[in-house]
Parts: C-alpha cells; structure tokens; sequence
C-alpha cells in the first residue's frame, strides 16, 4: 500500500520535470475553473494570515498575497518551493521546505489545495491543522469528489478490480467524509463542488475517451475498444442529457471548516 512519503519522490519529479511537461494538455485545456480563484471568493483576505500547506509551486499563495494577506506556503517537495521562491515573488509571500509538523504559529486561514487525499490519515492531519488556527479561524480544504458520474464509473473499477484509477490519491472523498470529520472536529462546514462539466458533461466525455483504456490497460483488464465506444456512446446519451447539477455533482469539493 502507498504512503505519503512514497508520493515525496513522485513530486519531486514531476517538479523537476515540469508541471506543465507532467499534467496532461487535457487538464491545462478542459478544466473550467481554478481552485484557486474558487476559494479566493470565499471571504476578504485583506490582513489575514494565511498558511498555504502543500503550496507547489505557489500559485494560490501569490493569489492570496495579492489580495492583501500575509501568506506562508509550505511544501514537502523541495523542487517546488525551489521554483515558487524563484518565480513568486511579493511583499507578503514567503516560502519554506517543511513538513506542516514543524510550524508553530497560528493563522487566521489555513489552505489546502489537493492535497488532504495524499495524506495517510486525512482526519489527523485535519486535526493538527486545527491546532494551527487563531480563534474564529477556518481551514479550507479541497478534493477530488467522486459523487457524480464519474466518481461512480471510477469506483467501480476500483473497488471490484483494484483498477489504479488516479497516480497520486491514497483516499477517495466526498461530502460525507467532510462533514462526518467537521463533526468529528466541533467546527462548522459549508462546502460546494466545482467542475461540474468534469463529474458529468462533456469534459467527463473527453477525458474518459483517454483515461478508461489507460485504466484498463493497468489493471490487466481486457481493453475492448468496441466496448469502450459503447460505453462513452452511453454516457452522451443518458448522461449528459439529464439535469446533474446537485450540490455533490462536481468533481472537485470545496470545503469550509470554521471554528466554532
């Protein structure tokens, strides 16, 4: 079974090797939305001081450092803070090589972009991060959710077929786990999904028609090309066709935690 430090090296090369050279021209091309600009329109971030954990490369940071906050981000890929320091540059950014166990100061938010699916117990890193926060403080989280069509298909394979289904993510969440950690944790939760072309319209249609033979094609499972154009033909025609756009139907959850 993976761990988090086995993801360690898996970052460090993709850093070293580039981002934009990694992540596929699907993901730079179809994805509607920024997580980042998604969860600067949650509050003011005018004074705040803000902890970026799992930073990259630092995008969200500088975003969050131009809107007034004071931001520290944080990641254990050396190769990504190395970047961030070198093309991130403001008055209010800093950047540090360490692991989130080390810090010692409190902020008003903490951010974790993509992140929380990496980690081996998801609910304990929650509960240290909360252990970071100023009185009223919030921790806002996002992850991968698989409450939709897309999420459905993919667990399939994986839990009857152990079909490596993501290259990174130990966990696999949606809202339930969120709110049952909220509970867990006395805070407040508010969340939404974004993506919603990604968990059922026509970006899931386009990145299907790439990734299901790839998925097949690890796992060991026959990869049928007639079978798969018959899946993807149904997926246009009663799929797409119906209204999914609940509150749980995005492939990317965006949540709030807010002490109490």
């Amino acid at each position: 079974m993976r761990k988090n430090k086995d993801l360690q090296n898996f970052y460090q090369k993709v850093y070293l090797k580039g981002e934009k050279k990694h992540y596929t021209h699907f993901v730079t091309k179809h994805t509607t939305t920024s997580e980042a600009d998604e969860i600067l329109k949650e509050m003011n971030w005018k004074s705040k001081r803000v902890l970026d954990v799992g930073c990259g490369t630092g995008n969200f940071a500088l975003k969050a450092a131009k809107k007034g906050a004071n931001v520290l981000g944080i990641d254990f890929a050396e190769e990504a803070i190395n970047i961030a320091k070198k093309t991130r540059k403001h008055p209010n950014l800093n950047f540090e090589n360490v692991d989130v166990k080390n810090i010692k100061e409190k902020f008003d938010i903490i951010v974790s972009i993509g992140t929380l699916e990496h980690m081996d117990e998801p609910f304990k890193t929650l509960k240290k991060l909360k252990l970071h926060l100023k009185p009223k403080g919030k921790i806002i989280i996002t992850t991968p959710n698989w409450t939709n069509p897309r999420g459905y298909i993919l667990m399939t394979l994986l839990h009857l077929f152990d079909a490596p289904i993501t290259l990174a993510d130990l966990h696999y969440l949606t809202p339930i786990d969120h709110e049952k950690w909220a509970k867990k944790l006395d805070m407040k939760i508010k969340w939404r999904t974004i993506e919603k072309s990604w968990g059922h319209g026509e970006v899931l249609i386009k990145d299907f028609k790439r990734r299901i033979p790839n998925v097949l094609s690890d796992a060991g499972l026959p990869k049928k090309e007639k079978n798969i154009v018959s899946l993807i033909k149904w997926l246009e025609n009663n799929v797409l066709k119906l209204d999914n756009s609940l509150p749980h139907s995005g492939a990317v959850g965006l949540y709030v935690y807010s002490k109490k």
